[in-house]
């Protein structure tokens, strides 16, 4: 959590720092499955309770899908759509805990390394 925290940070006083005014980041939020339905809200609260002398910039937040969850619900681990925020809305994400089914099903593969390759990270 710290090494997310220091990034959105870091990011804040960067755009801070390029304009005059305040900025604005917008932060993707994905929560997947499991234990990240309770960390990244808890990360939302830790981000929007800073002070802004430790947060230079003001936060939006995004909610984004995607896990092994979402794709027994839909087909598709990583949605194109949860893609085109990162990709055009967001400056930065947290990124959940994702679930692994404990046996080969097939379709799935993994978002996070989707995420990775799709992103060029």
């Amino acid at each position: 959590m710290y090494s997310a925290l220091r990034s959105v940070q870091l990011a804040a006083r960067r755009t801070a720092s390029m304009s005059t005014g305040s900025k604005t980041l917008t932060i993707g939020l994905i929560p997947a499955d499991g234990i990240g339905r309770e960390v990244i809200p808890a990360a939302r609260q830790v981000l929007e309770a800073l002070p802004s002398d430790v947060m230079p910039a003001r936060l939006n937040f995004v909610d984004l899908d995607a896990g092994f969850e979402y794709f027994q619900k839909h087909g598709v681990a990583l949605p194109e759509q949860t893609l085109a925020a990162l990709k055009g809305d967001c400056d930065g994400a947290l990124f959940g805990a994702v679930s692994s089914p404990s046996h080969k099903v097939a379709g799935y593969s993994s978002p996070i390394v989707g995420l990775r390759k799709k992103m060029d990270l």
